[in-house]
C-alpha cells in the first residue's frame, strides 16, 4: 500500500492513501459473491444467477460496499505504517475507486503533539499566608441570623427597607389592560396577595416596584408608574410606560434572632464562644483550601508558559472554544443579560474562548503526560468517592448520581478528570512553597 504524508497545519497532516488494484478486485469479487448468494433475480433461482446477470444490475452498490469494507482498513493500516497518533481525522476527500484501478483517497487528520515535559518537581510558588478576621467571623454570624429570620407583623408604620409587603395591583398601559397588551404573561397585569420583599439584593418583578411600595402604609392605595427598559425580556412592553394601582394590605417586618447561647444551640453548638471558634475554623479551613487552589492554579500556569508546545490540534481548540462560548453564553442568559447585549460583546467572547481554549487542551496534554511519566491511575474507589462528593454538593444520593453521569455519558470524563487532578497534587506535593513577603 503507498502513503504520502503532507503537512497541512499545525498537528495535522493529509495521508492520499493508495490501495492496490488487485486487492480491489478481490474484495470486490468477493462483494459481488455475496450478492448473488442472496439477490432474487427473475428468471433464476437465488443464489443462482451468473456474476456477469449480478454485476450489471448491482456493480455500483457493490463498488460502495468495496470502498465502505477497504476504506477503514487502509486508513489503519496507514497510521501503522507511518507512526502517527491521531486524535480526530477532520476531512477525508478525493475518494476514487473502480473494480480493476486501486482505491485512491485523501484523509486529513489532526494528531497528538510531540513535545517534551519541563521539570515539574520543585517549581517555585508564594504561598500567602491565610488569616481569618474577627470582622470575617462576625459578618457570618450575622448571616446566619439573617437566615433564621422570621418575619412579624407591624400595623403602626410605614413600610421601610427589609419588610415584606402584600399588595394587590393591576396595570394599564396606552390605555388598555396590560393583560391585553402582554397576554402572555398574566403576573405583569394584575395580582393578588402578592408579597414584596423590599431589600436591594431581590430582584424586582416590576421594574422599580420597591420603590414604589417603600413608604406605603396598610390600607393606601398608590398610581405609580412603571417604565419597562428597552431591552425588557417581554417584547410587547418593551420601552413602553406602565401605570399601576397598588394598594398596601400588610406589613411584616424582619426580626432576626439575639445572638445568644439560645441560638448557638440551634446552630449545633453549646454557646456563643464555642459558635465563633466552629465558625473561625471553617473559614480557616475554606481559605486553606482556596489558597491551595490558588498555589495549584499558579503550578499549572507555570506549565503552560514553560512547556515548548506551540502546536496543538485544531480540532479540539476548536472544539473546546465551542464549549466555553456555549458556557459563556448560558451562564449570561442565566443572569438576565438580554441577546443584544451578548451580541454586542461577540468578539470578545470569542476571542477570550479561543485562548481559554488552547490554554486548556495544553493543559490536559501536558497533565496528561506527566500522569503518564508517573503512572497515575485512578481506581473504581476514587470514581466512587468524586461522586459521593458530587451527590452531597447537589443534594442527591451517589447512586442517583452515578445513573445521571451515565445517562449522560460523562463517566469517562469524570475519570479522566481525576486523572488531571492527581497529576496537579503531585505537582503541588512536589511543589517549593515559599512564604509571601
Amino acid at each position: 500500500m503507498k502513503v504520502t504524508v503532507e503537512e497541512v497545519g499545525p498537528c495535522r497532516k493529509a495521508l492520499r492513501i493508495e490501495v492496490p488494484a488487485d486487492q480491489v478486485t478481490t474484495e470486490y469479487k468477493k462483494v459481488i459473491k455475496e450478492i448473488a448468494s442472496k439477490a432474487r433475480i427473475p428468471g433464476f433461482r437465488q443464489g443462482k444467477a451468473p456474476a456477469t446477470v449480478i454485476e450489471r444490475q448491482f456493480s455500483k452498490d457493490a463498488l460502495e460496499e468495496t470502498r465502505e469494507r477497504l476504506l477503514p482498513k487502509a486508513y489503519q493500516e496507514a497510521l501503522k505504517q507511518e507512526k502517527l497518533v491521531p486524535v480526530a481525522v477532520t476531512d477525508v476527500s478525493d475518494v476514487q475507486i473502480t473494480k480493476e484501478l486501486p482505491l485512491t483517497f485523501k484523509v486529513t487528520v489532526d494528531l497528538v503533539p510531540d513535545f517534551t515535559l519541563p521539570a515539574y518537581k520543585g517549581i517555585t510558588v508564594t504561598g500567602k499566608k491565610v488569616e481569618v478576621k474577627a470582622e470575617d467571623v462576625e459578618q457570618v454570624l450575622a448571616n446566619m441570623r439573617d437566615r433564621s429570620a422570621h418575619f412579624d407583623p407591624v400595623t403602626n408604620r410605614a413600610a421601610k427597607k427589609e419588610d415584606v409587603v402584600e399588595i394587590d395591583y393591576a396595570g394599564l398601559c396606552e390605555g388598555r389592560p396590560l393583560l391585553e397588551v402582554a397576554p402572555g404573561n398574566p403576573e405583569l397585569a394584575q395580582g393578588k396577595d402578592f408579597w414584596v420583599l423590599l431589600s436591594d439584593n431581590m430582584p424586582e418583578f416590576l421594574p422599580g416596584i420597591k420603590a414604589h411600595v417603600e413608604g406605603m402604609e396598610i390600607g393606601q392605595t398608590r398610581e405609580v408608574a412603571i417604565v419597562f427598559p428597552a431591552d425588557y425580556r417581554v417584547a410587547s412592553i418593551a420601552g413602553k410606560t406602565a401605570t399601576y394601582t397598588v394598594t398596601a394590605k400588610g406589613i411584616r417586618e424582619r426580626k432576626s434572632p439575639e445572638l445568644n447561647d439560645e441560638f448557638a444551640k440551634i446552630m449545633g453548638a453549646d454557646s456563643v464562644d464555642a459558635l465563633r471558634k466552629i465558625v473561625h475554623e471553617n473559614l480557616a479551613a475554606t481559605g486553606e483550601t482556596t489558597e491551595k487552589g490558588r498555589q495549584k492554579d499558579e503550578l499549572v500556569k507555570w506549565l503552560i508558559e514553560n512547556t515548548n508546545l506551540s502546536s496543538l490540534p485544531q480540532s479540539l481548540v476548536e472544539e473546546e472554544a465551542r464549549h466555553i462560548i456555549q458556557d459563556v453564553v448560558q451562564e449570561n442568559v442565566r443572569r438576565g443579560v438580554n441577546k443584544d447585549d451578548i451580541e454586542s460583546h461577540r468578539d470578545d467572547i470569542f476571542n477570550r474562548a479561543a485562548q481559554s481554549a488552547s490554554d486548556r487542551v495544553k493543559m490536559n496534554y501536558i497533565l496528561n503526560r506527566i500522569a503518564e511519566e508517573e503512572a497515575i491511575a485512578v481506581t473504581n474507589a476514587d470514581v466512587e468517592q468524586r461522586i459521593a462528593e458530587m451527590a452531597r454538593r447537589y443534594g442527591t444520593d451517589p447512586a442517583h448520581m452515578k445513573a445521571e453521569l451515565a445517562k449522560r455519558g460523562t463517566l469517562d470524563n469524570l475519570r479522566g478528570t481525576l486523572r488531571l487532578d492527581k497529576a496537579v497534587d503531585l505537582l503541588h506535593a512536589a511543589a517549593k512553597i515559599t512564604p509571601e513577603g
